[in-house]
């Protein structure tokens, strides 16, 4: 496979990786997680969540133009925000309004919010990553319940399919009222049922997926936990039998919703 690398125009330029990476074939773009930098380096939006969502997307949509890309051809996005609490949720949805006017996005993709404990630098409270797929049209799913509630509110889609790939947003061991079981094997496996519902809308399965992310909030200091790692590859067994993921699986200071602590995303890649 053919991948192309480079700095565009009008982002910092690191010594230690590039901005964008494209690769030939359905032509795919990975954009770099992107901060509120501006050109020089220099933070915009200090101490303003919203400010730097808003700046964020900015510096993701010039990485896309520069790779001959477009919002509109975003098919993944993950959204990593410094110590999240779920009253930073208005602020996060207000840089997201604004970022939505000044760039003119019209078909939210599949995104994951992921709280970490810190960035690259003190100063920069959000990170935003995004995946996209020229040439072929993408086409966006939900699920009627939480899915439709999650898109009206949140502005973003449960899956999209470009050709044969299906991307999904993180799925959380949520019923369709957005309330979680106390017991934590059952919350990760309706993880897995949501997840399940997703591909299904977009016309895939269990059996087509080929990498998960799983984040998880550890059960104790240090180590994800037994019992989180035990249920996880009983779900792996029980739904896909013998066929091995790639996986990777992260612990993470806090998840998008109060009470949640499980997260799963997978990519699919549906067979002809």
């Amino acid at each position: 496979m053919s991948v192309t690398l480079s700095n565009p125009e009008g982002l910092v330029r690191s010594a230690a990786y590039h901005q964008v990476a494209v690769t030939t074939g359905t032509r795919q773009v990975f954009v770099a997680g992107q901060v509120a930098w501006d050109a020089d380096g220099g933070t915009v939006g200090a101490g303003d969540l919203a400010a730097q969502v808003e700046q964020s997307y900015a510096n993701v949509e010039v990485a896309l133009r520069d790779a001959g890309a477009g919002l509109a051809d975003v098919v993944r996005l993950t959204v990593y925000v410094v110590d999240w609490t779920p009253d930073k949720m208005p602020q996060l949805l207000d840089g997201m309004a604004r970022a939505a006017a000044r760039l003119g996005i019209t078909a939210p993709p599949p995104a994951t919010l992921i709280g970490v404990a810190a960035l690259d630098v003190p100063d920069h409270l959000v990170e935003i990553e995004a995946t996209a797929v020229v040439d072929d049209e993408p086409r966006f799913f939900t699920v009627p319940g939480y899915g439709d509630r999650m898109l009206e509110r949140m502005r973003y889609h449960q899956a999209v399919r470009v050709g044969n790939r299906v991307e999904i947003s993180g799925q959380g061991g949520w019923d369709d009222d957005l309330t979680f079981p106390d017991d934590l094997e059952e919350e990760i496996v309706r993880a897995f049922d949501n997840v399940e519902r997703v591909l299904q809308a977009a016309g895939a399965s269990w059996s087509d997926v080929v990498h998960v992310n799983s984040y998880h909030l550890p059960e104790e200091a240090g180590y994800i936990g037994e019992a989180t790692n035990r249920v996880m590859v009983e779900q792996f067994r029980a739904r896909m039998g013998d066929r091995a993921p790639v996986w990777t699986e992260t612990g993470v200071s806090a998840l998008g919703a109060p009470g949640m602590r499980v997260e799963i995303r997978v990519t699919a890649v549906v067979e002809d």
